[in-house]
């Protein structure tokens, strides 16, 4: 252990992920369902709805800029 410490090797080697070996990847294949806790779930569903509703409150707004909508006076 002692050698491992007081021996320093000033050399450092920076190679590019291009230039890299490829490594072997890994595969999802025969893994099946993940299952879920509920507060993960909820978390989920939770996040679906405010992605839904942002979007649809975007395109309300889009169609609204473009004087889709009449507003009755």
């Amino acid at each position: 252990m002692a050698t491992l410490a007081t021996h320093h090797d000033p050399t450092l080697y920076v190679i590019h992920p291009l230039d890299d070996i490829q490594e072997q990847k890994c595969t999802s294949e025969g893994l099946g369902l993940m299952e879920l806790t509920p507060t993960v779930r909820f978390s989920l569903t939770a996040l679906r709805v405010y992605l839904i509703a942002m979007t649809l409150i975007i395109l309300y707004r889009t169609l609204a800029l473009t004087n889709l909508f009449r507003h009755a006076h």
